[in-house]
């Protein structure tokens, strides 16, 4: 009655000072919610694996186990990969430096001035290993981090069922707001599933054509292509940047001029061709709404927003269309072309 009784001035009002207020709690709340967000992540992507375990009569706690150590065993592997091709490249930079100012020669032939470009510093060995360095400092932190995501994944996986019945038996299996959230729930699981997928291919076909021109340490720029390719529009650009250096470097113009077009085409082929097909369905999210999700979810969850960014405007998207009442801020952030 007193929320009837409002103008809708001043109703806008509250529930704006209200979202603010909210969202300056997640952020605050960002050491808690960080890895909580991302145990919900990595669970909704092997949710299917635990499902395919107990259908074949393994116990739920050692389907769960055995997910979560599959996990842990990725994440070591991958830790171990990154140490060593880092290792390497690090011991290479020195190489690169000297090849480096022997290119800027180049440069200067068409007119650009190398020392106009501060991307110099980052080759610089002492640069690089000052920023290992002070990530190595953050281990301890990184490794609680991952203790409670691991923990999480476990129980989740677990707690799933549980859940699912009890929103079922609190809204009932028939309503109208049960069938909207398992429905919005299977697309978020989906997306996120097949998002991985695509990113696999991005990261392998990266990798294969630095392999096949020579660019040195291709392994570890396609790696890091697969998982910065979770940030929309950014996240490529940004791991393409080494490989187009040491391709300038090692074969000049021609060769950063070639990395540039096969990431493009590899971008373009994966995100226009394979990724409707693999989803089945527009996920219905305009580009600015893309763009600016990862700025928004950025500045309040830091680099774990960064990376569920998409994700995370999803589900904020399908829980505004679950209400008649906030269905139409859920279609401004649509792209309109939504196909019944």
């Amino acid at each position: 009655m007193i929320g009837e009784s409002l103008s809708p001035p001043a109703r806008i009002a509250i529930i704006g000072a209200a979202v603010v207020i909210v969202l300056a709690g997640a952020r605050a709340a960002t050491p808690i919610l960080g890895p909580l967000l991302v145990a919900v992540f990595f669970a909704m992507i092997t949710a299917p694996a635990m499902a395919w375990l107990t259908r074949r009569g393994v116990p739920p706690v050692l389907a769960a186990g055995t997910v979560v150590a599959g996990l842990i065993g990725i994440f070591a592997g991958a830790i171990a990969f990154l140490g060593v091709a880092l290792t390497g490249f690090v011991r290479s930079l020195p190489r690169y430096q000297a090849a480096l100012e022997a290119q800027a020669a180049v440069l200067a032939g068409y007119g650009i001035d190398p020392g106009t470009f501060t991307i110099w510093d980052y080759i610089d060995q002492g640069f690089v290993i000052q920023q290992i360095a002070g990530i190595a400092q953050q281990v301890g932190g990184i490794a609680v981090d991952a203790f409670l995501v691991f923990v999480g994944i476990g129980f989740l996986l677990l707690e799933a069922p549980r859940l699912t019945a009890g929103i079922a038996r609190r809204l009932g299996p028939e309503s109208s707001p049960y069938r909207h959230l398992s429905q919005s729930g299977r697309l978020l699981i989906d997306y996120v599933i097949v998002r991985t997928k695509v990113n696999l291919i991005t990261g392998v076909g990266t990798g294969l054509f630095l392999a096949l021109i020579g660019v040195d340490f291709a392994l570890l720029w396609g790696f890091i292509a697969f998982v910065l390719s979770y940030v929309p529009y950014i996240g490529l650009v940004a791991a393409a940047i080494p490989p187009l250096l040491l391709a300038f470097i090692e074969f000049g113009p021609a060769g950063a001029i070639a990395v540039i077009a096969a990431v493009t085409l590899i971008d373009a082929a994966a995100e226009n061709l394979v990724l409707p097909r693999m989803a089945g369905r527009d996920l219905d999210l305009s580009p600015f709404v893309v763009l600016f999700s990862v700025v928004f979810w950025g500045l309040i969850l830091g680099a774990v927003g960064v990376f569920l960014a998409i994700p995370l405007t999803i589900a904020v998207k399908l829980f505004l269309e679950s209400w008649e009442e906030t269905r139409w801020i859920g279609e401004l952030l649509g792209s309109g072309e939504r196909r019944e």
